[in-house]
């Protein structure tokens, strides 16, 4: 896969997602993804949606900060 910013190859990784919502931040960590040496991250659309079902989840019952293991979570 190439980068979209700058056009060299990315390699798939673990990364830390972070989702900063207005009552609470949302630490969600060993996320794979593609990233590229130019610092830009890509999911794939399965991850993306279980990220965002992870946070939507969280939101309604944390107030303050969350740290999340995704493999655990997923």
């Amino acid at each position: 896969m190439k980068c979209a910013e700058c056009g060299k190859e990315m390699i798939m990784k673990n990364k830390t997602y972070v989702a900063n919502l207005e009552n609470c931040v949302i630490v969600i960590k060993n996320v794979p993804a593609y990233i590229c040496s130019c610092g830009e991250a890509y999911y794939s659309d399965e991850v993306f949606e279980r990220l965002e079902q992870i946070v939507m989840t969280l939101k309604q019952v944390i107030n303050d900060v969350a740290v999340v293991d995704y493999t655990k979570a997923a």
